[in-house]
């Protein structure tokens, strides 16, 4: 390339060949202007190492703060102290040698030490960075020494390093303490007795001159005032009362008798009044007898024997009963299975202002649970609580909790499954008697205890020996065929899964496939059961044997969730339930 020279703010044109050993092209001019100018570079401050961020010398000593400075055109250097400028004199040189800028101090003082600037300025732009110096020397006299708190065996000293004291009628002092690193010590002092004290700081340059108090202290216990009330605030409102709450103040002035003073101001009176006789001890108080709907201020003040401190006041706030409308959380998932002769315990959290009346009920009865020898039943300010000892069959059911005030009403429920040996089977019949065996077969019991039937007895009992024996223990049908001897028929498969394949808020269509065997004999049916998710106890939907594989199922809960199951017939004897279908939801749905 070419470096070319041109006057500053002139606009040049370029024309350029190219050339070979063969020789020049044609010349080409470029398409753009270009416009002859300085290049311009924000100035730039870079601390030397020796002094960054922070530079610490003895007293007597060069301080010297040395700099880097960049830009174009050179910036313009000043230099400040604790931002103010300073100027060469006898013991300040400023040398300015680009890029290397230094501030020279000689015979450095205490009065040096500071925070140090430099500003670099030029037409582009301008930058500073900063040094703080740190001189060391001896410690000045100690300032504002006083006996802040004395009592008839000690005295609280604001101070340093040295303390000294003595009594008036001395010459010579007594060292307290030479190596205290705070500004609070407290001396042992003898009862009754009156003492000066001086204090001098020191540091590793050495002592400096001390200072001594002007007064003696005698060495009595004073009682001062005491602090304010901590934390101020109303904890309740209700319609006629505010109840205020606080904290005892962190000095009780030297005097464990503290009491407190509490008064209260309509908004529209000029005057505060006084709502108590005498002084409280407690740290709270019930304001009451105020207006429903006034507006109130409430203040608050600590007492002692040494006087009582500054008021601490609450802001305004209306009295007016605040209603909260009642919620009821049940502490239980699911449905509480119990074994019979368990105890049933049911447990929620009530909630509301003012607090809610609270009624327990069971199923669809509005009679409200009374207490018995079985039941009991507590309820405190947040909570409620059932406890039914010796859980029997018909405590099954879903009880209710209710909770009421005057800002509305809400309710919950928490449904209870008792397990128990199930109820006697119903309507035995005997058929196909011969000379060597008969059918038996029986409906369901009305009450299965509260689970699925896996299981039924078959005893039989000669009249003339009177003595029952178990002919089965393992009949799973209520239609017998363990008496049939050599049959060569048997019970249908179970069937595939049913589907739901129509849902509606209170009806569903549920279909099926029949089994692959069917026993041997044609099947005549289906039973299908239904059950809520979280129940254990499956129930009909039909009596009869179902003779297609669709069923319409009505009489749902909306928003309920059902599974189904189903069970073929043939003239054996019932099989086993299918596999229980997925959870459908009771609702309206578009689409299907």
């Amino acid at each position: 390339f070419i470096l070319i020279f041109f006057y500053n703010l002139l606009y040049i044109t370029f024309i350029y060949t190219a050339a070979n050993q063969v020789g020049e092209s044609e010349p080409r001019e470029l398409h753009e202007t270009i416009l002859a100018k300085d290049i311009l570079v924000p100035p730039e401050v870079v601390v030397d190492v020796s002094c960054r961020d922070a530079l610490t010398v003895r007293a007597g000593q060069i301080i010297s703060l040395i700099c880097r400075v960049k830009g174009r055109p050179d910036p313009e250097i000043t230099w400040t102290k604790d931002a103010r400028a300073l100027s060469r004199d006898k013991r300040t040189e400023i040398n300015n040698s680009y890029p290397l800028c230094e501030l020279v101090i000689s015979d450095a003082m205490r009065s040096d030490y500071g925070k140090y600037a430099i500003f670099a300025k030029n037409s582009s732009g301008q930058v500073q960075a900063t040094i703080v110096v740190n001189i060391l020397d001896i410690p000045g006299p100690c300032q504002n020494l006083k006996t802040a708190y004395a009592t008839k065996k000690s005295c609280t000293e604001i101070t340093q390093y040295i303390i000294e004291c003595r009594q008036p009628s001395q010459r010579g002092w007594t060292v307290v303490s030479n190596d205290w690193t705070k500004r609070l010590i407290k001396a042992p002092l003898t009862e009754g007795c009156e003492y000066f004290f001086r204090v001098s700081a020191e540091n590793k340059i050495g002592a400096g001159p001390s200072t001594e108090t002007k007064t003696p202290v005698l060495a009595v216990d004073p009682i001062e005032k005491p602090g304010e009330p901590i934390d101020l605030h109303i904890s309740e409102i209700g319609k006629t009362f505010c109840f205020l709450k606080w904290k005892k103040p962190d000095n009780d002035g030297g005097s464990r008798n503290l009491g407190y003073h509490i008064e209260k101001k309509p908004k529209e009176a000029d005057e505060w009044e006084r709502i108590h006789k005498g002084a409280i001890k407690e740290t709270y108080f019930m304001a009451d007898r105020c207006i429903e709907n006034q507006i109130y201020q409430f203040r608050v003040q600590t007492k002692n024997e040494g006087g009582e401190s500054n008021w601490v006041t609450t802001d305004e706030i209306t009295v007016k009963e605040h209603l909260e409308e009642p919620e009821i959380k049940i502490k239980l998932e699911g449905v509480l299975t119990v074994r019979a002769g368990d105890t049933i315990a049911i447990e929620a959290t009530v909630k509301g202002k003012p607090q809610p009346d609270v009624k327990w009920t069971k199923d669809d009865s509005t009679e409200e649970i009374r207490k018995s020898s079985r039941l009991q039943i507590e309820t405190g300010a947040d909570f409620s609580k059932i406890l039914l000892t010796g859980a029997k069959r018909t405590d099954s059911g879903k009880y209710y909790i209710m909770a009421s005030n005057s800002a509305g009403s809400c309710s919950a429920n928490a449904v209870v499954n008792v397990l128990d040996r199930a109820g006697p089977i119903r309507d035995l019949k005997i058929s196909g008697i011969t000379v060597d065996r008969c059918h038996l077969a029986w409906e369901i019991p009305e009450d299965d205890g509260g689970c699925d039937i896996y299981n039924y007895i078959i005893e039989k009992c000669e009249t003339k020996r009177g003595v029952w024996s178990v002919h089965s223990n393992a009949v799973i049908t209520n239609k017998s065929d363990a008496i049939v001897a050599g049959t060569q028929f048997n019970v249908p498969d179970a069937p595939e899964v049913p589907e739901v394949t129509k849902i509606g808020k209170e009806d569903m269509t549920v279909q099926w496939s029949e089994p692959e065997k069917n026993g041997g004999k044609p099947i005549t049916g289906y039973l299908l059961e239904k059950k809520e998710e979280h129940a254990i106890r499956w129930t009909l939907v039909n009596k009869d044997p179902i003779p297609g594989t669709r069923f319409t199922v009505s009489g749902l809960l909306p928003l309920h969730d059902y599974q189904y199951r189903v069970k073929a017939v043939n003239e054996i004897g019932i099989g086993n339930p299918s596999k229980a279908s997925r959870s459908i939801t009771a609702k309206d749905v578009v689409g299907m």
